[in-house]
């Protein structure tokens, strides 16, 4: 998945939705490299998409933008594979709280 040396890894498995958003916190003094691979229930994963994150600052993308169409549906729930060579902090923030039963694993 990941060619980068002294990953950190982490999943988030609790079915992201498209328009849910991450927060990405680098707590390290030097730039994070982040790879994002998104896993739906049935299809092929999508990615790894790149970002760089400058030393002890937060990035926060919306799901969607990062894959662009290459999301099934907007109904279909996914996971998300978080890969970097520095430590980071990660936090979803779903785009619609009002409809958590929606949310399903996605794996």
């Amino acid at each position: 998945m990941s060619t980068m040396v002294g990953n950190w890894k982490m999943a988030i498995t609790d079915g992201c939705m498209p328009g849910d958003q991450l927060s990405l916190f680098n707590i390290s003094p030097g730039y994070a490299h982040v790879e994002l691979t998104f896993c739906a229930e049935g299809g092929q994963p999508l990615g790894p998409f790149r970002l760089v994150i400058p030393p002890q600052r937060t990035q926060s993308p919306i799901l969607e933008d990062l894959a662009d169409s290459d999301l099934r549906s907007p109904s279909v729930p996914y996971s998300v594979v978080v890969v970097s060579d520095a430590p980071v902090l990660v936090q979803l923030h779903p785009a619609n709280q009002d409809v958590p039963k929606l949310r399903r694993s996605a794996a």
